[in-house]
């Protein structure tokens, strides 16, 4: 086993004891264009576990510290998805993914309230 591997069964040793199930849901805007309208199609939402933090980091824009809510999780989200962990539902915004190799271990992702 490499060292990577132990990391990754460590990340979901540590979500899955101080995590909670979380669904990550998407809805993607397609165009019809028989009836020139937009639909939405939702996807199949996705159960994963998560932790949420907030993390205090330096703003790019302003060059001051700002407190972020970071979510940490087992499954890849993507920009734009609704992450629901309890009665609370956060939009997905920047994602960062920890994969030195193929192996992803966490992924780490700046949240909004939605």
């Amino acid at each position: 086993m490499t060292f990577y591997e132990e990391m990754a069964e460590l990340a979901v040793e540590c979500l899955t004891e101080f995590g909670a199930t979380a669904t990550l849901s998407r809805e993607t805007v397609t165009f019809d264009k028989k009836s020139n309208r937009r639909t939405a199609v939702a996807a199949d939402p996705v159960t994963t576990l998560a932790v949420m933090d907030e993390l205090e980091v330096l703003d790019e824009n302003t060059g001051r510290l700002a407190v972020r809510t970071i979510a940490y999780l087992l499954a890849k989200p993507a920009s734009g998805d609704i992450l629901t962990l309890g009665d609370r539902k956060w939009t997905i915004g920047t994602v960062t993914t920890v994969q030195p190799t193929n192996l992803a271990i966490i992924h780490f992702a700046e949240v909004t309230n939605a």
